[in-house]
């Protein structure tokens, strides 16, 4: 058999074309070309006499190279957010979908690009409605017509019918025979605010009528509404502080570190309070939602904007009282990202899920919720008679470089406070993420003191802990200025829980406190945890205690069952004349005995306790400390259904307790039954006698029994 290839239908071009999510989106595109060909602008111009879209910018143009790339669908050598320099101007690079060529045919049929590089001028077109009639477009060839030229820049021509530019005016609310749209400018403002440059500003021209717009057209937002104006908030990610202004002056800072280091966010914000017959009125278009017109700060990704109103939402804390939150804001979050698992959704209005997006949106979140919670409490403070003083809020540039500061020690979130017994050695500067005095320098690590419960700590580090227990740790340092300042750590070590199942599951309600996981061999008993999982884990668990507690009974049965008949030569058959009465009360219920013997017999034989020891993971001193008789014992009674006067006494943590005791017995009895040979044969038990057994069960559990 000889070989296939693969070939695209012209239909490609129509399929993806129409992917091209809204007329804002494509035109961001193709801005974003303009601006990495370095164009200290890029022009859009709109003909409804011509009908044709042109964008123009004076960048570098394309050469051949440039030309084969651009008709390369999805493929681009540029990479989102890197950082480029030219000439003292650094740029952070944009496009890298490939969309540029599809972008163009989102408002036309035929696209024209005139474009100039290092003295020759290329020309060149494409029809879609071509294109797509090809049953394949591979190798398809464009002609290209050069000449010389001393110009530079591209120059794109959209040849429209007039049904696309109306739908393309509609789209940038230009419907210019609707009266009401004449002073709409707010798609036309955000098109204009596609990338915060300032070395870069975009035009859009509609010809014969007096819309127009540019990037320096734009109100400062500092200067939005200042009368109003109530806060100016500064963040910087790399100072982890955020700073909160009021009428010029630094009212406070706000500690607040990033969990990662991989991107970082600068925010600034302008935060409005509206009073009696005041509102927002007199704030850019730019800055309200589209379907409420609610106030928002404009989000950017490596300086485009991020159509998102979401993950920097104003109203984040509306299920508070009005006075505990401050949604009237504008402004720009600014985040700086180059790695590869920033992605986007198709139209570019939200992230895709992963680690790193998770960590950004819950870091804005956290950062949201910190500034509004504080600026409430400042805002109360500043209230005199019922009223609440407004003005010009961000500082000049003199009052921002003689603001005083106070030192800071910021404790890195991503490390962990909690550690499993047997821990290994920790390093306490290792928790220290930054350190600065009042002078904003930074604090070396040798002058910061650090205590363990009281204790100052030479090693600066804890060592390996084998029990339980909760460690303070304090990091102070006594700035010259501002004196003391302290963070506290408090870190915890405790012993692992580990499931115990009969397959894979990733939580179980059968735990003992292990290094790792124990999968039960006796394959009944390993189907009845399971079943027991799946029950508890269901929404209506409360109406299935019942059966859980008589599953768990069924656990113990099975589980002694089997240990009682694979080694029956370890165990006595009691003489009941020499039990005292309330023993013999106590074993009416034969699972009862049969357990406690089990739990005695393990508890006696330092060799079969080593052994239990060694195969579950549990260290030998916390299993000696779980052997309780009493818990066995309460266990079993609360699994014993037919016992109670009404299922009401069955209760969660009743079941959680009972399955804890049940399970650490299902894994004793899977270890005892598969004992192996040599070991049953070095192993001598030492049996219970009614002795002890009526200790245990008639006068309470003694505190050892003598092997």
């Amino acid at each position: 058999m000889g070989s296939a290839s693969i070939v695209f239908s012209g239909n490609i071009i129509e399929e993806l074309s129409r992917n091209i999510p809204s007329s804002l989106f494509a035109l961001s595109e193709l801005i974003k070309n303009a601006y990495d060909a370095f164009s200290p602008d890029v022009t859009i111009r709109i003909s409804q006499k011509n009908r044709t879209v042109t964008i123009i910018d004076s960048g570098d143009g394309m050469g051949e190279s440039e030309i084969q790339s651009l008709f390369h669908i999805s493929k681009s050598n540029k990479k989102f957010g890197q950082a480029v320099e030219r000439n003292g101007v650094t740029r952070l690079t944009q496009g890298s979908k490939g969309l540029g060529f599809l972008s163009a045919f989102k408002f036309g049929d035929r696209v024209e690009w005139t474009t100039c590089k290092d003295g020759i001028k290329s020309k060149f077109s494409a029809s879609k409605s071509d294109l797509v009639s090809k049953d394949s477009v591979a190798g398809t060839e464009i002609p290209i017509t050069t000449e010389a030229s001393d110009k530079k820049g591209t120059t794109i021509t959209i040849s429209s019918t007039k049904e696309e530019i109306e739908e393309l005016l509609l789209d940038l609310n230009l419907n210019l025979e609707r009266e009401k749209d004449l002073d709409d400018n707010s798609i036309l403002e955000k098109l204009a605010a596609t990338i915060i440059d300032d070395s870069f500003n975009i035009k859009i021209e509609v010809e014969n009528s007096n819309k127009s717009m540019s990037t320096l057209d734009l109100k400062d937002f500092l200067k939005e509404d200042e009368s109003n104006q109530l806060f100016y908030v500064s963040y910087n990610s790399k100072k982890s502080e955020a700073d909160i202004f009021h009428k010029g002056e630094l009212l406070e800072s706000i500690e607040f570190a990033l969990r990662r280091s991989d991107y970082s966010i600068d925010i600034e914000l302008v935060i409005f309070y509206f009073g009696k017959g005041k509102n927002s009125k007199n704030v850019s278009s730019l800055y309200k939602r589209i379907h409420d017109g609610a106030l928002h700060p404009l989000i950017y990704i490596n300086r485009n904007l991020f159509n998102n109103t979401v993950i920097f939402d104003p109203e984040i804390l509306r299920k508070k009282s009005s006075d505990e939150m401050l949604p009237q804001m504008i402004g720009r979050v600014n985040i700086r990202c180059e790695s590869p698992d920033l992605e986007f959704n198709s139209d570019r209005t939200n992230f895709v899920e992963n680690s790193l997006t998770k960590c950004i949106i819950k870091d804005l979140l956290e950062l949201n919720k910190d500034i509004q919670a504080r600026g409430a409490i400042l805002k109360k403070s500043l209230k005199k008679n019922n009223k609440v003083p407004t003005g010009k809020a961000s500082p000049t540039s003199q009052n921002d470089s003689n603001r005083s500061r106070t030192a800071s020690i910021i404790i890195d979130k991503n490390k962990p406070v909690l550690f499993y017994v047997p821990s290994d050695q920790i390093l306490l500067e290792e928790y220290i993420l930054q350190a600065r005095d009042s002078f904003g320098n930074e604090i070396c690590m040798s002058d910061i003191e650090i205590t363990i419960d009281g204790d100052i700590s030479r090693k600066r580090s804890i060592p390996s802990i084998e029990s339980p227990c909760e460690k303070t740790v304090f990091f102070r340092y006594n700035d010259v200025q501002t004196e003391l300042v302290s963070k506290e750590v408090k870190i915890s070590f405790e012993e692992k829980i580990s499931n115990i199942s009969g397959g894979h599951r990733e939580k179980s309600l059968f735990t003992i406190k292990s290094s790792s996981d124990y999968t039960v061999g006796i394959e009944t008993v390993a189907d009845i945890i399971n079943a027991i999982d799946i029950a508890y884990s269901s929404k209506s668990k409360e109406e299935l205690l019942p059966l859980i507690a008589c599953s768990t009974r069924a656990i113990f049965e099975i589980s002694a069952e089997k240990v009682l008949k694979t080694h029956k030569s370890w165990f006595t058959n009691f003489n009941r004349e020499k039990l005292s009465t309330s023993t013999k009360r106590e074993i009416r219920d034969s699972l009862l005995l049969d357990v406690i013997h089990i739990v005695l017999l393990i508890k006696k034989n330092q060799a079969l306790m080593t052994a239990i020891s060694e195969a579950s993971g549990i260290r030998y001193k916390n299993l000696t400390n779980l052997m309780s008789v009493q818990s066995f014992k309460v266990a079993v009674k609360e699994s014993h259904i037919g016992a109670h006067n009404s299922t009401r006494y069955l209760s969660k943590p009743k079941i959680e307790s009972c399955a804890d005791s049940c399970g650490l017995f299902a894994v004793m009895s899977d270890i005892l039954i598969n004992l192996t040979k040599e070991t049953l044969n070095n192993t001598k038990i030492h049996k219970i006698d009614e002795s002890e057994l009526d200790k245990n069960l008639g006068a309470g559990e003694p505190d050892n029994l003598d092997c």
